[in-house]
């Protein structure tokens, strides 16, 4: 399959036994459920997945699931993501055996570096593995953000091959696209500019409302695609209620909630990771109802 980097990619969670072990068999339900949707990728290993919590067993045992049930039919990027450039190798070398089309890592985080530190981190994965890599721009949680003059560079050098850009900050997305957005593919990984990603020459959006409503998420980049921009909008809007819901309580712990609400349930977080509170589970379906996704 050639590597096509652009639509509406979910960023799937782990789903877990009661036990805290990867549930093979709800990852391939998991998997069936956004290809038929209409996503058009899958990205385990994600900030939605709790990478960092997995072991590299488990890791690897969920990228080969999510592999082999995808089956060709749509693209998967894993997440190699790992402060050591060292960890991040073997696990982009894990991915390349499990069958995965590209990797995608954030810069080192726990630790800070500089502009060329960041430039060196994605710049020796990248000749040091044999899979396309994006960078995972994610600042909240890395407390790092990859400038926009870093990515250029790594992208004229043809070290990257996309980037998910994960902040509400309209103004620094507009500088990733004018000086990198004909170079690699720029996704939009905050759910409300998936539409603006797209209107201002991005290549999609990797989301996480896209695990509660794959077809609705994945009509924003179709209906664009065929020039029908107000039915892109209305679904843009649509995931409102969505993406209120997922910022309940501590991230995952809404979205998976959300799923076993619309009868996809995933199972528990990972340890220590606690799941909402009552009242927090009361305020996610409330949200989820009058989207109309729950009756």
């Amino acid at each position: 399959m050639k590597l096509t980097l652009e639509g509406i990619w979910t960023p799937i969670p782990t789903p877990l036994t009661k036990q805290g072990r990867v549930d093979e068999a709800t990852t391939r339900k998991l998997v069936d459920f956004h290809i038929e949707a209409g996503i058009d990728g899958l990205l385990p290993l994600g900030t939605s997945g709790e990478f960092a919590l997995l072991s590299r067993k488990e890791r690897n045992i969920l990228v080969e699931t999510v592999v082999d049930q995808a089956a060709r039919r749509v693209p998967v990027v894993a997440g190699v993501s790992d402060p050591s450039i060292e960890n991040a190798v073997q696990l982009s070398t894990d991915a390349k055996k499990a069958g995965a089309d590209a990797v995608i890592a954030t810069p080192p985080y726990y630790f800070t570096t500089t502009d060329e530190g960041h430039y060196r981190h994605f710049k020796t994965i990248s000749e040091a593995i044999d899979l396309p890599l994006l960078i995972y721009n994610i600042p909240e949680w890395t407390h790092s953000f990859v400038a926009p003059e870093t990515v250029q560079r790594l992208a004229e050098e043809k070290l990257v091959v996309g980037m998910k850009y994960t902040e509400y900050n309209f103004l620094n997305l507009l500088r990733f696209l004018k000086t990198s957005g004909t170079k690699i593919a720029i996704f939009a990984g905050s759910d409300a500019m998936a539409y603006s990603n797209l209107e201002f020459g991005g290549s999609g959006a990797i989301i996480g409302s896209a695990n509660v409503a794959p077809k609705i998420a994945s009509k924003i980049f179709d209906d664009y695609k065929k020039g029908d921009l107000e039915g892109a909008r209305e679904s843009q809007e649509k995931l409102l209620p969505i993406i209120m819901a997922l910022s309940v309580g501590k991230y995952p712990a809404a979205l998976k909630e959300a799923l076993s609400l619309i009868g996809m349930p995933v199972g528990p977080l990972k340890e220590p990771l606690q799941q909402l509170s009552i009242a927090e589970k009361k305020i996610v379906a409330g949200l989820l109802r009058s989207g109309g996704f729950l009756r």
